[in-house]
């Protein structure tokens, strides 16, 4: 668990980013006063034991036995292993500014999360959160199997239970660039567009149930949601036809002994879609 003098634990993951994170753990884990966990999930580079021989100091958390990469599951897994009060997800390949930790801890307060600037490319994952808030709202959804979108969710989710942004000052985090391959290298859809699609359009419905229903979906029903959505997204894309969804909401009760059923219906359409 982490020190009780630390304010703050970045928590990174990795599988098959054993070269980014060479370059950039020793910021990392070189801001005073702050903790640094490492997810080593299932790497087939061994990042796990790279990280005891090279930073002993850094926590390693192993998930074993996993051939699929599922980023909010491993980014859940860091957050388990620490007890900071303050929590902030990295990707590997993500530079901090050495200044980072001086300039940032001090002006947190409560009651917001911290992200970086929509304005710098490659970096809007990154998330600076509480962690009483972070368990709140149950972590990052692990129902998410592609590429995209669940930094957003978890975004969504925030903004749910009444937690508004903050911006990261400018320029104190940048983004090492790579190729499409090495997004989507481990996840079950190859294809990055059509991955982040399947997040989007599952990330869509999900908010509008949740917003209607005026409470979170349960991971069973999360799962069963996104299943569905990741067929008839699939099957729309390659057939540029249509995609139709549905999704039924508890019915309305009405005076007289009525009811009143209720159903968001959604209809995928471009790139040849008619």
């Amino acid at each position: 668990m982490g020190h009780a003098m630390e304010i703050l634990t970045f928590v990174t993951t990795c599988k098959g980013r054993l070269d980014a994170l060479k370059l950039t753990l020793g910021r990392m884990a070189g801001q005073a006063g702050c903790g640094c966990v490492v997810v080593d999930y299932s790497c087939p580079e061994r990042v796990g034991d790279w990280v005891e021989a090279n930073h002993p100091a850094v926590r390693v958390v192993r998930v074993e036995g996993r051939e699929e990469f599922n980023l909010a599951a491993a980014r859940n897994a860091g957050g388990r292993a620490t007890d900071a009060p303050w929590l902030c997800f990295v990707d590997a390949d993500i530079l901090l500014d050495e200044s980072f930790a001086a300039r940032v801890v001090p002006a947190l307060v409560p009651g917001f999360y911290y992200r970086a600037p929509l304005t710098d490319g490659g970096v809007g994952g990154t998330c600076l959160c509480a962690r009483h808030d972070f368990e709140r709202i149950g972590g990052y959804d692990e129902a998410y199997r592609a590429w995209g979108e669940e930094d957003n969710d978890l975004y969504d989710a925030l903004g749910f239970i009444g937690i508004p942004p903050r911006m990261l000052p400018a320029g104190l985090l940048s983004h090492l660039p790579h190729d499409d391959d090495k997004r989507t290298q481990f996840y079950p859809v190859a294809d990055r567009v059509l991955g982040h699609a399947i997040n989007r359009v599952y990330r869509i419905l999900k908010w509008d149930t949740a917003r209607i229903r005026w409470e979170l979906l349960t991971a069973e029903m999360r799962r069963a949601l996104y299943h569905k959505v990741a067929e008839v997204v699939t099957e729309s894309v390659r057939s540029s036809r249509p995609g139709d969804l549905a999704v039924h909401l508890p019915p309305g009760i009405v005076p007289g002994d009525r009811s009143l059923s209720r159903t968001l219906t959604y209809r995928l359409t471009g790139g040849g879609a008619g």
